[in-house]
């Protein structure tokens, strides 16, 4: 699974690992009234290091239960050498959950379960779903859980100090993939668990058989073949304990837990509480930094008519508006604050078509948070938002795009350290708008503002509209897709049973690994505590043992589909429009990317042929109207010719040659003539894999080479193209001396390029090479669609844009206005920006998003 460069990432916190570190890593604190505090203390200096380290949007902190436990009732002297829990730490685990409580993070525990096991289903779970992911512990059982998305933070000395591990590093100081860890702990065991392995087999002997047969299973398989002999015979007298030594350091990744991403949001701290508990456990510099938070003082909020009666041209006003749900489609406004003259005023939502002259005169200006939310809510009610001035939200973002906070409230603790409760007090919240606009356009150059207002600020009202206008969706054609899923899940489910020889729940993994594992004596790769693992990957190496194998991986896929999009797509169109209407999120990516939520119409697995036909249900709204789609062709390789300058690659675009049948020819030592497929796909994945920064160990995991091969790969590749070697190696070293780097419209992103810690240097590297190259991608696409949108209207058109998914371009388009339109968008998209090499967008029209064709 590849994960986009920015998404909203999930902490998980082994709770006990950390709180036992941090009590024996300080000395004994203890309150006036004799409260033991050392723990909890040392906990949220490390939590509070995390926050500001990664800034996550979403934090759970997982416990043990109790030390009873699905291992110890397996082997009952798991563990069973620990001393118990000192009673000086034991009762600070009450107060630290009181704390998470009152900071609004979600705590976990399971009876029968410990931490490790939440966590390692919770990162399974939410990595299928996309999320990205960082696991912090003092427990190197975890690195069996790295992957690409999901990195372990592993801390070291006492509290301060860390590590973190991506499935690279692992790989590199294990020589194993981490999920073949546990073969090795199998093997080794481990003294601090009281998992006994094989006794006379350590650490090096252990990798070493791991890395020759790859599992326990196959190692046992081929055991005659192990030398010497004294580790042949230690190996055969302790089989059995091999197996129950695996299964013990086995994580759980297949809880029945709740998964649902907003629960674990972290966004509503009780910050009277959270003092409140500071101050009882006498952390003064926890509540020194809370809030020096602002004191309590009352702010008078007066009459709305006030406004009304005496605002001028030219005055200045901040707006701030209390909806519910937040939606802006489906929202209601609950009440409108004004922040005029030093003063804030309200008016009740039932009353907001009164705003409609002060907001409406271009003349008055206006800040806002958010201002492309407040533009849809007011067009519902008739009201056109003019005189926009200023968007903390967007302004904030062009400043510091490393920064994913949404709320005004937390943009103004990110920024000053204040908390204003922006739904408690939103008098207290209008007020700060437009000190905090002046405050961010002190940090302004004048490339940075002219990228505020003359892209991001004017492409909110094009966003606007576009949410507003929304997508026709048609449900029957969703039904229909979803009865035909419906038919071939059971017509899958039936060849299943058949060949299975038995009816079963397809989708318990305890059931379905009796049948493959037990019954069909298929090789089992992997189990957990609870059984037989039957993951994706597991799957995967089964594909070609049994053909039961293939039709489950399509069950999955189908049954996916039908419940993540097909059937949930028809909750989302509205009862007014008919219509689906996204949120196009204008401030979230680090690369300037648009991204969409509410529903996700970005995210459609248009890969799978099944997950394709969804689009057929996007339709036109109305008789002798098409749609259009118009996407750029490799703008991101485009791009990275541009900012290269290598005169082999903007040659090949400039000849109109196939990049990828070039590439194959350069790296390969090929004719192009005699550029295979497989070739070219192998060529294709090293293109996009510079582009991402990828290592030869990662291009060898999606290309299935050997490392050795894939390094190969990249050398001849850079060997072929100097001038990207050469861009690779400036833009880092830009980077460390300018401390960022940026896209061709200056948009900024901030790398942490001087980190002493290796792993975080490398990963900053490579976006360091990739931001620039993606965001320059999405700064000429936001130019192409203001160019648009304008030439639509000088023209007086009908036609209108109503989505943007990432290099591509949907249009509604009256059929009388189709070449003038198709036309239009084309020398839009393709005179957008100036590059080294032609832009090239490619025009299809159909009746429906599905079924398009060639408009040339």
């Amino acid at each position: 699974m590849v994960h986009d460069l920015k998404e909203e990432l999930l902490v998980l916190i082994d709770g006990n690992s950390l709180v036992y570190r941090a009590f024996f890593a300080l000395p004994l604190l203890r309150t006036k009234q004799g409260v033991f505090t050392n723990a909890v203390y040392g906990f949220l200096t490390m939590l509070f290091k995390v926050l500001k380290d990664y800034n996550p949007a979403y934090l759970v902190v997982a416990f043990d239960k109790s030390r009873a436990t699905v291992r110890t009732e397996e082997f009952a002297e798991y563990k069973a050498h620990r001393q118990p829990t000192p009673p000086e730490l034991r009762e600070q685990f009450t107060l630290l959950k009181e704390i998470l409580k009152a900071m609004d993070i979600t705590y976990m525990e399971i009876e029968g379960y410990e931490a490790d096991d939440l966590i390692g289903t919770l990162s399974t779970r939410t990595w299928d779903k996309g999320v990205p992911c960082l696991i912090v512990t003092g427990d190197q059982d975890a690195l069996q859980l790295a992957k690409r998305g999901v990195d372990i933070l592993l801390t070291r000395k006492g509290i301060s100090e860390t590590e973190k591990y991506t499935d690279e590093l692992v790989m590199e100081k294990w020589e194993v993939y981490p999920n073949r860890l546990v073969d090795v702990k199998g093997l080794m065991g481990d003294a601090s668990d009281n998992i006994p392995g094989v006794p006379g087999i350590g650490k090096k002997t252990a990798i070493k058989l791991i890395k020759a047969f790859g599992t326990l299973e196959e190692l046992y398989q081929r055991i005659e073949e192990v030398t010497p002999e004294r580790i042949r015979k230690l190996l055969a007298e302790h089989r059995e304990q091999a197996f129950l030594s695996r299964s013990l350091g086995t994580i759980v990744t297949d809880l029945d837990i709740p998964c649902d991403l907003e629960d674990f949001r972290y966004d509503h701290p009780q910050r009277s509480r959270l003092l409140e508990l500071y101050q009882e456990l006498e952390f003064a510099a926890f509540a020194k930094d809370l809030g020096a938070i602002e004191e309590a003082i009352e702010l008078p909020v007066r009459d709305f008519r006030e406004v009304m009666e005496q605002v001028e041209p030219g005055d200045s006003l901040a707006v701030f508006m209390v909806v519910k749900p937040h939606h802006p489609m489906w929202a209601e406004v609950v009440d409108t604050y004004l922040w005029w003259r030093e003063g804030a005023y309200v008016l009740s939502g039932r009353d907001t078509g009164r705003l409609k002259p002060i907001m409406e005169d271009e003349r008055v200006e206006k800040y806002l948070h958010d201002a492309k939310q407040a533009m849809v809510i007011l067009a519902r009610q008739g009201i056109e938002l003019r005189g926009v001035k200023g968007d903390t939200l967007l302004l904030s973002y062009v400043v510091d795009p490393s920064f994913d906070g949404e709320s005004l409230q937390e943009h103004i603790f990110h920024y000053w350290g204040r908390v204003v409760e922006q739904d408690a007090a939103p008098e207290k919240a209008v007020a700060e708008i437009i000190n905090l606009h002046h405050y961010l356009l002190e940090k302004c150059d004048e490339q940075i503002l002219k990228l505020y207002y003359e892209v991001e600020m004017p492409l909110t009202r094009v966003l606007a509209q576009m949410e507003l206008t929304g997508v026709k969706v048609e449900g029957e054609t969703l039904a229909g897709i979803s009865r035909e899923l419906g038919e071939r899940l059971d017509m899958t489910e039936s060849s299943i049973y058949e060949l299975a020889g038995e009816e079963f729940n397809i989708n318990s993994t305890r059931q379905l690994g009796h049948v493959l594992f037990d019954e069909l004596g298929l090789p089992a790769l992997k189990k957990t505590k609870t059984g037989y693992s039957t993951n994706a990957a597991v799957l995967e190496q089964l594909y070609d043992y049994h053909p039961i194998i293939p039709l489950i991986m399509d069950y999955r896929q189908l049954i996916k589909l039908k419940s993540t999009y097909v059937d949930a797509l028809p909750n989302y169109i509205h009862p007014e429009t008919g219509r689906v209407h996204t949120i196009f999120k204008q401030a979230v990516t680090a690369t300037g990317r648009l991204s969409s939520a509410e529903p996700n119409l970005q995210n459609i697995p248009i890969r799978m042929a099944e997950g394709r036909r969804i689009r057929k249900a996007f339709i036109t709204s109305q008789r002798d109207w098409l749609l259009l789609s118009a996407d750029y062709s490799q703008i991101d390789l485009r791009v990275l010719a541009h900012v290269s300058g290598d005169p082999t690659l903007i040659d090949t675009f400039e000849e109109g040659v196939d990049i990828h049948a070039r590439t194959a020819s350069e790296i390969f030592k090929v004719p192009v003539a005699d550029v295979t497929s497989e070739l070219r796909y192998r060529a294709k994945a090293v293109n996009f894999g510079i582009i991402y920064g990828i290592s030869d160990f990662g291009l060898a995991r999606d290309t299935g080479v050997s490392r050795a091969e894939a390094h190969e790969y990249i050398a001849n590749y850079l060997d072929s193209y100097p001038g990207v070697r050469r861009y690779m190696k400036e833009i880092v070293e830009m980077g460390r001396e300018q401390g960022y780097v940026s896209t061709i419209l200056g948009r900024r992103y901030l790398p942490d390029l001087l980190s002493s810690n290796r792993m975080v240097r490398a990963n900053a590297e490579r976006m360091a090479l990739n931001t620039p190259i993606q965001g320059s991608s999405a700064d000429i696409i936001k130019l192409a669609m203001l160019n648009i949108d304008q030439q639509l209207k000088a023209s007086q058109l009908k036609s209108r844009m109503i989505l943007q998914v990432h290099d591509d371009l949907l249009l509604e388009v009256y059929a009388d206005e189709l070449n003038q339109v198709a036309y239009l968008v084309k020398e839009c998209m393709e005179n957008a920006f100036q590059l080294k090499v032609p832009l090239l967008a490619a025009v299809k029209i159909g009746l429906d998003w599905y079924d398009m064709n060639s408009w040339e």
